[in-house]
């Protein structure tokens, strides 16, 4: 896509995104009801959906849409936007033994993300963003045999990797550094092709930011976890995102993350019943204390859960400071959380034809960010979304880049 077509893209998206924010940003969590109560139509079809058609419909957001659209003509939009061309990957033959002990399906996503990424002649270093044991680092450097220096922060991480990359004569060197520091950028300074795939949040923007400063030739990068950023409220890095006033909240973030295709059944299962605990303590405090506002509980271990509900509550209420009665009706309370659960699951739905167009308003941003300072930038899917749904590929090439000296 031309700099121009990325730009009207993002603009059409966030006048969508603004124009039906009101059916998008409802934190399901909260409601003990369909927000949008006055939208009668809507409200009989998601009441009309029983459960496994809330299951397929919520990774089917393309269905979702185009129900939502026979309301709302201009939501018809939204498949088009978000779409993505599918990379022509190149099977470089990654030798297998460099998967000692990468998990199956994050060998098979480093397969794909190699395989999209543009390789040059010209480079003469790669730098491996957050490399935890620089798995992503023994592959680049096997196949194009360019070293790779590999920034991550936990010394023992790097120490396992660099034994690994000693042992099987890859030129890779790490480096235990803070992604977000000063040192990291010195490191930077002195590579051609920054690589991060699926870097958090804050640590892929750190990579932007510090390759726009220090005029790094090519990055190749894969963003997730949008909502793990310190400010409370996400900060656009391009003069055009700045411009629209859009002002998202870290829940709001999560959004463009909720979809999974990892985990089985029993996961699933062990989800679900922590949400209806959560909505059922929900509707006793809000009973207790007289009080009609969700009450959020700290993160937990999925163990606690084989306690029960009543150990759940009493566990929460001690959290929260609040007096657990002797006489706590646990079934009753059990059982309005499953209706809460029904009510968030067609929450979801709803919000899930906005899942894909959230992702590709903020990628887009950091498109348009790199353009902005000079650079020619591809987006692209690097991988199906069953492999992963964080499949985004943004390539940038820094114009009119001089050759570097081959000694370096």
């Amino acid at each position: 896509m031309s700099s121009v077509s990325f730009q009207q893209q993002f603009k059409q998206l966030t006048q969508l995104l603004t124009q039906f924010q009101w059916l998008w940003q409802p934190m399901p969590m909260a409601h003990r009801r369909l927000p949008w109560q006055e939208e009668d139509a809507l409200c009989a079809w998601l009441a009309s959906l029983d459960y496994s058609q809330v299951t397929a419909l919520k990774a089917a957001p393309d269905a979702v849409i185009t129900q939502l659209s026979s309301w709302w003509p201009a939501l018809a939009s939204l498949t088009e936007l978000t779409a993505v061309p599918q990379a022509s990957t190149t099977k470089l033959g990654v030798d297998p033994r460099l998967a000692v002990g990468v998990p199956g399906r994050k060998w098979a996503q480093i397969e794909a993300y190699i395989g999209a990424v543009p390789t040059h002649g010209e480079t003469v270093r790669y730098l491996e963003w957050c490399a935890g044991k620089g798995y992503l680092g023994r592959a680049m450097s096997s196949v194009t045999a360019k070293p790779v220096e590999s920034i991550e922060w936990q010394k023992a991480l790097c120490d396992q990797g660099q034994a690994f990359a000693l042992r099987n004569a890859l030129a890779m060197r790490f480096y235990p550094l803070d992604a977000m520091g000063a040192e990291a950028a010195a490191v930077m300074a002195g590579c051609d092709h920054g690589l991060a795939l699926h870097a958090c949040g804050d640590l892929h923007v750190q990579l932007l930011q510090k390759a726009v400063t220090c005029g790094m030739s090519r990055l190749s990068v894969s963003p997730c976890c949008y909502h793990l950023i310190r400010e409370e409220t996400y900060q656009p890095l391009s003069d055009v995102a700045q411009g629209t006033g859009i002002r998202l909240k870290k829940a709001d973030l999560k959004l463009a993350v909720q979809e999974s295709v990892t985990g089985g059944q029993r996961v699933r299962r062990q989800r679900e019943q922590e949400v209806i605990y959560r909505l059922g303590f929900d509707e006793w405090q809000r009973d207790w204390q007289n009080q009609d506002q969700y009450l959020p509980l700290p993160a937990l271990k999925k163990s606690q859960l084989h306690q029960g509900f009543a150990a759940f509550c009493r566990r929460g209420a001690a959290q929260k400071g609040l007096t657990f009665p002797a006489n706590f009706d646990a079934d009753g309370y059990l059982r309005r959380g499953e209706a809460r659960f029904a009510i968030l699951e067609q929450i979801n739905v709803v919000k899930s034809a906005f899942r894909r167009a959230m992702e590709i308003w903020l990628v887009l941003d950091r498109v348009l960010y790199l353009e902005q300072h000079g650079y020619s930038v591809s987006l692209i899917q690097f991988c199906e979304r069953e492999l992963t749904p964080r499949n985004l590929l943004i390539h940038a090439e820094k114009n009119n880049v001089p050759s570097r000296p081959a000694h370096l």
